[in-house]
């Protein structure tokens, strides 16, 4: 039962919206959730905001209660989170803790904490007498609540399965080739394909090839700008595969080697790792390997406008031998990139399921 002085259906509804934006300010990488919070007054007035900044940093809700300069006295005050409030002392204390002693008397949450470790605050709340409940008791809009889950639904995707997010990059000809006949394939796309490529390789935690691909083509498996300089984040280069790289090339040294060819087990120390977000770009060998073994969550396709009619596919065969049997996969955006295009395809749409 809602508590009396918990603020207008409207109030809480705009209030997530507004968390729910502000948790976007935070780094999507690193292995931490992006989560916002809103305080707010019994009348449903925003007091104040925060966000979690990283591994280390404080956590959305003491971040919003740090910045509540407002003198409320014992006024009975909402706080409005993406994510359920943590229950467990790791880097930081409990945020469940810090909002009960801030003596914040209502709390609501978009999603619930997935990891076992860290779930438990709403509970814990609720047996100290607050107020606690998810978003989807308290009336707050369906379409605004749906918004608010997105914001952490691939970190709560690879915290339920215990691997991360998986993205497959191909890069191919409008009939399917990423290489010809002879093997060339530099470029098979444009410049501002591969410019995009690398904005996308600095929103990933680790980025993984196979050594087949690092044999042929000795890539650095880094995050770059077109004149070369490195982007801010650099993702973690992994290299899966039994044969030796020669000590000349660039990833000799510098970049681990997974020695295996089990990619699910390599992707579950990933995560062990904290690694949230993953990108194969390993060529077709290792993500036909991926696609086979149900491993990619998300498919980025760069098509070339231009033909080869034989050469190497940039998707091998996967063993489907009826229509009915086919991967299949939800277009999620279309971008053209100066006559290229680019497609992002899910295959199951990273949306948290309902409290």
């Amino acid at each position: 039962m809602l508590a009396l002085s918990i603020p207008p259906k409207s109030a809480l509804t705009h209030a997530l919206a507004a968390a729910a934006k502000a948790a976007l300010q935070g780094p999507r990488i690193g292995g931490n959730p992006q989560v916002g919070c809103a305080i707010l007054s019994p009348a449903g007035r925003i007091l104040s905001m925060g966000y979690h900044r990283g591994a280390g940093s404080a956590h959305a809700e003491v971040d919003a209660l740090s910045n509540l300069k407002e003198d409320t006295g014992s006024a009975p005050l909402t706080a409005v989170v993406t994510l359920e409030p943590c229950n467990h002392s790791g880097k930081t204390p409990p945020c469940s803790r810090a909002l009960l002693e801030a003596g914040i008397k209502n709390v609501i949450w978009a999603v619930p904490d997935p990891n076992p470790r860290a779930s438990g605050g709403g509970e814990y709340l609720r047996s100290q007498g607050i107020n606690a409940i998810p978003a989807s008791e308290a009336g707050i809009d369906e379409n605004v609540l749906a918004k608010a889950r997105e914001v952490s639904a691939h970190w709560v995707q690879a915290t339920r399965r215990g691997r991360p997010w998986t993205i497959a990059k191909v890069a191919q000809t409008l009939d399917g080739y990423c290489a010809a006949k002879d093997g060339s394939s530099q470029w098979i796309t444009n410049r501002l394909s591969r410019a995009y490529a690398h904005r996308i390789r600095s929103r990933v935690d680790v980025i993984i090839a196979g050594t087949g691909t690092v044999l042929a083509d000795n890539p650095q498996l880094s995050a770059r700008l077109a004149d070369g300089r490195h982007l801010p984040h650099q993702p973690r280069p992994l290299v899966v595969g039994k044969r030796n790289l020669p000590a000349d090339y660039y990833l000799a040294g510098k970049a681990e080697q997974a020695r295996t060819h089990d990619l699910k087990a390599v992707l579950e120390s990933c995560y062990q790792r904290g690694e949230i977000f993953a990108l194969l770009e390993g060529g077709s060998t290792l993500v036909t390997a991926a696609l086979k073994a149900n491993l990619v969550d998300e498919l980025h396709i760069y098509l070339a406008p231009r033909l080869l009619g034989a050469g190497h596919k940039g998707i091998g065969d996967l063993g489907i031998t009826a229509l009915s049997s086919s991967l299949d996969f939800q277009l999620q955006q279309v971008k053209e990139l100066g006559g290229d295009v680019f497609l992002a395809l899910e295959k199951e749409r990273a949306a948290c399921l309902p409290d």
